[in-house]
């Protein structure tokens, strides 16, 4: 089957990053990619998507100088993170990002899955300085989406 999770492959860099003690507003975590690293995540998501629960690994890329400034939060990042392991769990209803073991193990079920999608789609295009909560508490963080630095092409237009 072509749809296979199994028979997906990454391409392009995605980023994740947080803040240490940072404060309102910069806490939690903050994503980013190329547009090839953003249509390949968004294929994986698309495959998980009314299947079984399942999983894959993703490949991070190391956060840089100048994605750090696209927030423009003078603080240092918090750790490096390798990989992240992506969870689909069909019922799980919210959207949770955790250090495992030196790695950041995403946990995404069918009632956020679409969000998260369509977030990384946004990236993709070259739009960003937006949050997607990650459950239906009012009190959860949410995680923060950036444009790459060099490909913001919606820079200063309004929507």
């Amino acid at each position: 089957m072509s749809n296979d999770v199994n028979d997906w492959h990454q391409e392009g860099r995605l980023f994740v990053w947080r803040y240490p003690n940072a404060r309102k507003g910069w806490a939690g975590w903050h994503f980013t990619g190329d547009p090839a690293g953003c249509r390949s995540i968004r294929n994986l998501l698309d495959r998980m998507h009314g299947g079984g629960a399942c999983h894959r690994t993703i490949k991070l890329s190391p956060v840089t100088e100048a994605i750090l400034s696209v927030p423009n939060y003078k603080f240092r990042t918090e750790g490096r993170f390798e990989k992240l392991r992506l969870e689909y769990r069909p019922d799980f209803p919210d959207l949770l990002l955790e250090p495992a073991d030196g790695a950041l193990v995403m946990t995404v079920g069918m009632h956020r899955l679409r969000a998260l999608t369509a977030a990384f789609a946004e990236v993709e295009i070259g739009l960003g300085d937006f949050g997607i909560p990650t459950s239906r508490s009012h009190k959860a963080l949410a995680w923060m989406f950036w444009w790459m630095p060099s490909i913001n092409y919606n820079y200063g237009r309004r929507l």
